[in-house]
């Protein structure tokens, strides 16, 4: 097998051809995407197939996703908490229930009355008003999955059109309220930066962590977040399942948080610099073991007894990180639904360990830190919490 400098060397020589090639040679392909896009996609295989001459021996099978680490060992504090009923919500699925100053925006996944966003009045005490249709036509979603509310405007992306919706809440003009953006290729999670980008994870066919889009043509500007080192011959699915992740960014827009799945670890990144640390433990969980190679030598990703799942979700307020925690191992029925909540600060320091008297699967905490919210999914009830974390600030 050549050797590491030797395979940089060729890595370098092949990026650099393929970016003297001309652009006509691009320009009869009927691609949507940009010439640089196409490019870019270009780079990313050549790394991988570098990636997938691995040897055997147990050193190129290391996984380090972060050389910048922190070990938690214990929380500082741990608290119970029992839920209230809000209100009943069924013939729906609540995943996000966001807060605002006059009420809360339940996102809906399920659709119910054929809408994914359901507008819950403080005063009223009830749903006043409905947004996105469920569907598959024009600014309707019919696979529903990540969701937000950006500056007055709501948004989802659905997975099986790869499209995002919106839906400006402040415009009071029905045909220009609404925006469909084509996405061009299929992501695991998105959440909106700011008026111009949005920030994706999970493209298979990248070894970044993360992708920034443009918002208004849905295309691939900018990757960021490279793994330290991860087996060489381990192929693009795998990878992506292997490290899923949930996240979110900081409602001033400087900071996100990925939260993993399969391994036992946040990382908080900065977005000014792009640099990050990881923030694994304190439950000793790692679930590598699960990777192993098939007949043709490449790595496979084996869901079997013995793995457990980790962060299942994960919400950002301006003070706090909030990391819903299962440690249930993945043969057991309905292991993503759980009863813990990990708190952090943003520089990674862990606060408290919260324990509720439900077993849930989503959540969401107001802005100001202050209400905990969830959809119970046996009872048909959205749920609150009322915290207190000043004193852990």
């Amino acid at each position: 097998m050549a050797s590491l400098k030797h395979v940089k060397r060729l890595i370098i020589n092949y990026i650099l051809f393929i970016d003297k090639v001309p652009n006509s040679i691009f320009s009869n392909l009927h691609f949507q995407p940009s010439i640089p896009y196409i490019k870019m996609k270009i780079f990313n295989l050549i790394i991988f197939a570098f990636m997938l001459t691995g040897c055997d021996n147990e050193k190129d099978m290391e996984i380090i996703i972060n050389k910048n680490s922190i070990k938690v060992e214990s929380f500082p504090e741990s608290k119970e908490f029992k839920f209230t009923k809000l209100i009943d919500f069924n013939e729906g699925t609540p995943f996000k229930i966001y807060e605002a100053d006059s009420g809360l925006y339940v996102f809906d996944v399920k659709g119910k009355n054929d809408k994914v966003f359901h507008f819950y009045s403080f005063k009223s005490k009830d749903f006043t008003a409905s947004y996105i249709g469920k569907g598959s036509g024009p600014y309707e979603t019919f696979s529903p999955k990540s969701s937000g509310i950006k500056n007055g405007v709501l948004w989802v992306m659905d997975f099986t059109m790869h499209k995002v919706i919106e839906y400006d809440l402040k415009n009071l003009d029905e045909k220009s309220r609404q925006k469909e953006t084509k996405l061009v290729d299929y992501f695991n999670t998105i959440q909106v930066l700011n008026e111009n980008e949005i920030l994706a994870n999970g493209l298979e066919t990248s070894p970044f962590k993360f992708q920034k889009l443009d918002r208004n043509t849905g295309e691939v500007i900018d990757e960021f977040g490279v793994f330290e080192k991860v087996p060489e011959n381990i192929p693009f699915a795998t990878h992506n399942d292997f490290f899923q992740a949930s996240f979110a960014i900081k409602p001033d827009g400087k900071q996100l948080v990925s939260a993993y799945r399969w391994n036992e670890a946040i990382e908080i990144f900065d977005l000014n610099t792009l640099e990050s640390m990881l923030i694994w433990g304190p439950e000793n969980i790692n679930n590598e073991f699960a990777l192993k190679k098939d007949e043709f030598g490449q790595m496979i990703f084996e869901r079997r007894n013995g793995i457990q799942k980790c962060n299942i979700d994960v919400f950002a307020t301006d003070d706090y990180i909030f990391s819903l925690f299962s440690g249930n191992y993945d043969s057991i029925m309905d292991s993503q639904f759980t009863d813990t909540i990990n708190v952090y600060l943003w520089d990674g320091t862990p606060v408290k360990k919260i324990k509720v008297d439900r077993r849930i699967e989503r959540f969401s905490v107001s802005p100001d830190n202050k209400t905990l919210y969830a959809f119970d999914v046996n009872s048909g009830e959205i749920l609150y919490i009322k915290l207190d974390l000043t004193e852990s600030k």
